[in-house]
C-alpha cells in the first residue's frame, strides 16, 4: 500500500542520503574514517597543501564544520598542518604518509557503494541522475537564476 510519504520527494531524498551514509560508514569503518572525512581525504589526495578555506569551497561545507572535521582528522593522525610561508595565520593541510595509501582504497569503497546504488540503472540513466541532481543543487544554491 502506497502512502503519502512514498510519494514525498523530500522524504525519499533524505532516506537515500541516510542509506548512503550508513553504507559508506560501514565500508570505511576498517580504515577508521567516516563518510564526512572522505571528501577531505579525496581533495587532499588530489592536491595536498590546501587551506581550510579552499577545502570548504571544494567540499561545500561551512567553516565551523570543516574546522571540527580537520581537528578530528589531525587528532587521529590522518592529516598534518604546516604554516603558510606567505601568511603565518593560515596553514596548509596535507595527508600524512600513513594515510596516503588508504585514500585510493577509500575511493574504491565509495565507488562500490555508488555502483550498488546505481546497479539497476543504465549508463544513460546514471548520467540523467547526475544532471538532475546538479540542476536541483543549482536551483537551491542560486534561486535568483530561476526567476
Amino acid at each position: 500500500m502506497e502512502t503519502k510519504v512514498d510519494k514525498d520527494l523530500c522524504y525519499k531524498l533524505h532516506y537515500l542520503a541516510r542509506l548512503l551514509i550508513v553504507e559508506l560508514n560501514e565500508k570505511m569503518k576498517p580504515y577508521g574514517v567516516s563518510q564526512g572525512q572522505l571528501p577531505v581525504l579525496c581533495c587532499l589526495g588530489e592536491q595536498g597543501g590546501q587551506t581550510q578555506t579552499e577545502l570548504c569551497e571544494k567540499v561545500q561545507v561551512e567553516q565551523p564544520t570543516m574546522a571540527n572535521t580537520l581537528r578530528r582528522m589531525e587528532r587521529d593522525g590522518l592529516i598534518t598542518r604546516t604554516a603558510c610561508d606567505q601568511d603565518k595565520r593560515q596553514s596548509r593541510i596535507y595527508l600524512t604518509e600513513e594515510t596516503r595509501p588508504s585514500v585510493t582504497a577509500l575511493q574504491e569503497k565509495r565507488d562500490e557503494v555508488i555502483a550498488q546504488m546505481t546497479l539497476e540503472m543504465s549508463p544513460e540513466e546514471q548520467e540523467i541522475l547526475h544532471r538532475l541532481i546538479d540542476r536541483a543543487i543549482d536551483a537551491l544554491k542560486n534561486p535568483e537564476h530561476n526567476k
